[in-house]
């Protein structure tokens, strides 16, 4: 198992607990975790993709709210993976202007 998969597997999970645990730092470590994975673990050809998916998901972030009982706790997974996204798409926007001025 390669470096970026791991660093998926530990955002997903970061995202998953920190809904349901208060977790010092969380959000240093969601944007540590997001930028990792926007640098390493973003392809060239899927750059596009990755920005469309950061701006779908923070669209929609709130959407299960309304949802009895589960919710709040989707609402807040969901924010917290936007939140990694749109670190991740930072790092991809930072990527593809260093591709241009070094091109």
């Amino acid at each position: 198992m390669d470096l970026t998969k791991i660093i998926r597997i530990v955002a997903l999970i970061v995202a998953i607990v920190a809904a349901f645990v208060a977790i010092p730092y969380v959000g240093l470590i969601m944007v540590i975790l997001g930028l990792a994975i926007g640098f390493m673990g973003v392809s060239e050809d899927r750059r596009l993709m990755f920005l469309v998916v950061a701006v779908a998901l923070s669209g929609v972030t709130g959407a299960l709210g309304p949802i009895p009982a589960v919710g709040e706790h989707l609402t807040a997974i969901l924010g917290n993976t936007s939140t990694i996204i749109n670190a991740g798409a930072v790092a991809v926007i930072l990527m593809h202007i260093k591709d241009r001025v070094t091109e």
